[in-house]
């Protein structure tokens, strides 16, 4: 064994000689193929007997050992995770804060001078009452005056004991000068229609000889019914001479006299019948005559009527369109709110707004307007933040409200909702934000929850339609 080991050692060469052949092999001309395989020979029994051993005898770290252990278990853990986690989505829209009886604008119809100034910004205004007013052809006493006569003239339709209204003052009307001059000419036309008497009179006269007429039929018809007796007698008395005529008690002659008053009898009835029944025609005739005349009578005076009512009607049109064109009435009681600066002759275009009136109303709301994407996910009863433009949230906080309405119909690719707050103007940062009509800001409506998990799946869904339609669009070129 000793000599064996020494002639291993011996012809085992040391690494540094193995270095020296292999540069002079690199430098010079190539050995000869049988020192090659001896030198790979030495190299491979030189690495099993110390390397390799190495290598084996050495115990593996921890984290080879349980890596594969701990990344399934980190993957577990990822996934447990995704599935109790969950987070609400943050849908984001335009808001305007309002209250439940939003502000009442007061708009420009028509372009001109701002004549008239009568309140000032910030003034408490009254229902109906005149704020200011534009250039027109009307004075306001003008307009004043045909509010009033119009209220005469129909308490003057609806009891024919008042007075026509006299006109004793001149006004210039403008565009309604026409109704009101058609107006007078119906008027006096009605007027003369009721104080005339000669309507009335003949119809009043009709009436008395129908009432006479009525009298002689009723005495024709008593005077017909005792010549109906005088006939049954005479008959009666006809019968009796015919009889004794044949007996031979009477002559001829007398026989012929007393069928003669007999036929006169019946004469006598045909003759009363036709007098009754012309004069029940004679009646029908002044029944139907009066009946006309009454008709046409109420028929003129209705047509006049309903002249002064269709005038009176274009003249409270003319007094609304006034109002509405060249004056700005309060619609409801409220606080006036100037929407710029104003003064005396300045000219407004049309359809600027100038003044608005906000209600003692504490309920306030905001109208959002969201988009049609994601819109499906809001619901009645959800949270959301309400950021103002005019109060930076970092520094005042947001107002939290609840959606309480969801328009069904979209408008212009966006929906509306209504939103209602729960503090008032009162923030998060228990500020309290002063309200001015229409202020604008950001809406966020919070949405329901929604696992991780899902939303990876939902990503996953995504990428699949897309390839799914980028697939049958490909199909469908070639």
């Amino acid at each position: 064994m000793s000599e064996t080991t020494e002639i291993t050692k011996e012809t085992t060469p040391s690494p540094k000689e193995m270095a020296g052949e292999r540069m002079a092999l690199s430098v010079g001309s190539p050995p000869p193929s049988g020192e090659l395989e001896g030198v790979s020979e030495l190299e491979g029994a030189s690495i099993r007997s110390d390397e390799v051993q190495e290598i084996i005898s050495a115990v593996p770290n921890w984290m080879i050992r349980w890596g594969i252990t701990l990344m399934f278990g980190l993957i577990v853990m990822l996934v447990g995770l995704s599935w109790f986690i969950k987070y609400p989505d943050i849908i984001v829209g335009n808001a305007t804060l309002t209250t439940l009886e939003p502000p009442v604008k007061l708009v420009v119809k028509s372009s001109g001078k701002l004549t008239t100034i009568l309140l000032t910004d910030g003034s408490m205004v009254e229902k109906n009452q005149i704020i200011a007013e534009m250039e027109n052809p009307v004075t306001q006493e003008g307009i004043a005056f045909l509010k009033d006569y119009v209220l005469e003239i129909k308490s003057y339709l609806k009891s024919s004991k008042n007075e026509l209204p006299l006109i004793t003052e001149n006004h210039v009307f403008g565009a309604m000068q026409t109704n009101f001059n058609e107006l007078q000419k119906n008027l006096k036309n009605y007027e003369e229609q009721i104080k005339n008497t000669y309507n009335t009179s003949k119809i009043s006269n009709l009436k008395k000889k129908q009432q006479q007429y009525q009298t002689l039929i009723a005495i024709s018809i008593k005077q017909l019914a005792l010549i109906k007796q005088e006939l049954i007698n005479a008959e009666d008395k006809y019968l009796a001479n015919k009889n004794l005529y044949k007996k031979g008690v009477i002559s001829k002659m007398d026989f012929y006299n007393e069928e003669t008053a007999f036929r006169q009898k019946q004469m006598d009835v045909e003759n009363a019948k036709r007098t009754t029944t012309d004069q029940q025609i004679t009646l029908l005739n002044l029944a139907q005559e009066l009946s006309d005349l009454e008709f046409q009578y109420h028929e003129n005076e209705r047509i006049l009527v309903n002249n002064i009512q269709a005038n009176l009607l274009e003249i409270e049109n003319g007094i609304e369109n006034w109002q509405q064109n060249f004056s700005f009435v309060a619609p409801v009681s409220g606080k006036l709110v100037w929407l710029e600066k104003l003064h005396q002759n300045q000219f407004i275009e049309a359809g600027k707004s100038l003044f608005a009136i906000t209600t003692n109303n504490e309920k306030f709301i905001a109208l959002a307007t969201i988009p049609a994407t994601g819109f499906g996910k809001i619901k009645a009863g959800q949270k959301a933040r309400i950021k103002l433009n005019n109060y930076p949230s970092y520094e005042f906080g947001h107002l939290e409200g609840v959606v309480s309405k969801l328009t069904e119909i979209p408008n212009e690719n966006s929906y509306q909702i209504e939103i209602t707050l729960n503090n008032g103007m009162t923030s998060s940062y228990n500020k309290h934000l002063i309200f001015t009509p229409e202020i604008t800001g950001s809406a966020e409506i919070v949405t329901d929850d929604l696992r991780v998990m899902q939303r990876i799946f939902n990503q996953f869904n995504k990428l699949f339609d897309r390839n799914t339609n980028t697939n049958a669009s490909v199909s469908s070129t070639s």
